[in-house]
């Protein structure tokens, strides 16, 4: 099987987005007056959800080996 190109797992990665979402399986948004401006997680249920996203994420080097290049720096 031919690796896919990072477009490919992008779009991947949107769709599989799409569908949890769909399933129901995203918590709602939290009303403006509840959430913590300027943190990262608000709650447990975005702790999780955030460890799912970062498990997802690609490394620097992983991003290198397939051909990306780091965002320039800040």
């Amino acid at each position: 099987m031919a690796s896919k190109t990072p477009e490919q797992e992008q779009e991947d990665y949107v769709r599989q987005q799409i569908n949890k979402v769909k399933q129901g399986d995203y918590t709602k948004h939290k009303d403006i007056d509840d959430a913590e401006n300027g943190s990262m997680i608000n709650d447990m249920e975005d702790l999780v959800q955030l460890g799912e996203d970062m498990e997802q994420m690609k490394t620097n080097s992983e991003d290198h080996e397939n051909g990306l290049k780091s965002d320039p720096e800040q």
